[in-house]
């Protein structure tokens, strides 16, 4: 048994100070809902004078703002051994289905990854996945690759870059019911650093553009300003967002449920109004 005095030193140390909320005061706001059957992304900007609603989502799709969970992937023939993101959702979809088996050997295509990330006990960032054109990669790296995209989509297809990455905190949900790993997992998705390149919702720098070979060490990502990421989970995103509308409206619901019916996962959760709250602990 230690002495009394081996535990001085720990009496001494400075208190660790509690941090500030990551999203406190934050003009600019990015969120990926990256589901399992379907992906969106939605943002905030400084309020425009003229309008009350600043929310807005971006169209992935000509036709629609979500779009499914895949990805085709081309090789750059301009740059050795590089790759870039073909499409995503829809686009994707139809492409691969048309393409001839020659032709595939210059793309990768994969579908409904987040399905891996179930996998708790197994998981870990040098878990692999397949391709449906042959070949297996790093899943981090290719949730890198989507998040990348994603990136893109919005400040260059949305905001014609008057916005840099930088500027806006980010948020991605995730579901409930996973695991440490699998929130790491993301996470680190987010700052991925491969041997080549930065790739990072935080960062300005360029995104991801090779694959570490499988069997290949993959280097640890270095976290870029990680005061503006932040993962939120799925159902208390719709809570919260459910409890907005209702004050907005007038009428706020004293209690109310929220069922998150998504491609992989159901939540729930429920919310109790702080006065409602109270009366019922008063029961106890």
């Amino acid at each position: 048994m230690a002495s009394k005095g081996a535990f001085e030193p720990l009496a001494r140390a400075d208190k660790i100070p509690k941090a500030i909320p990551v999203l406190q005061d934050s003009d600019c706001i990015a969120a990926i809902d990256f589901g399992t059957s379907s992906l969106s992304v939605a943002y905030t900007t400084p309020l425009n004078p003229t309008t009350r609603e600043n929310v807005k989502v971006v169209p992935l799709h000509k036709t629609y703002e979500r779009v499914p969970n895949a990805i085709l992937i081309m090789k750059d023939q301009e740059g050795q051994d590089c790759w870039k993101t073909f499409e995503i959702g829809h686009q994707a979809q139809s492409a691969y289905s048309k393409m001839k088996k020659k032709s595939s050997e210059n793309f990768i295509y994969f579908e409904r990854i987040k399905n891996l990330l179930k996998r708790d006990k197994l998981l870990d960032r040098t878990t692999q996945v397949s391709s449906f054109t042959g070949g297996s990669y790093y899943l981090i790296e290719v949730i890198a690759f989507i998040l990348t995209h994603l990136k893109e989509k919005l400040l260059t297809d949305e905001l014609k870059r008057n916005y840099k990455s930088t500027e806006f905190d980010w948020v991605i949900t995730v579901p409930a019911i996973w695991k440490a790993r699998a929130r790491r997992m993301m996470r680190e998705a987010a700052y991925m650093v491969s041997v080549y390149s930065i790739a990072g919702l935080t960062s300005d720098a360029l995104g991801i553009t090779k694959f570490t070979p499988v069997g290949s060490p993959l280097p640890r990502p270095e976290e870029v300003n990680p005061e503006k990421l932040s993962l939120a989970l799925e159902p208390e995103v719709a809570a919260i967002a459910a409890q907005h509308y209702s004050l907005v409206s007038g009428s706020p619901p004293q209690r109310y449920m929220v069922v998150d019916i998504g491609g992989g996962t159901v939540d729930i959760t429920v919310l109790l109004s702080m006065k409602l709250y109270q009366q019922y602990w008063k029961k106890f």
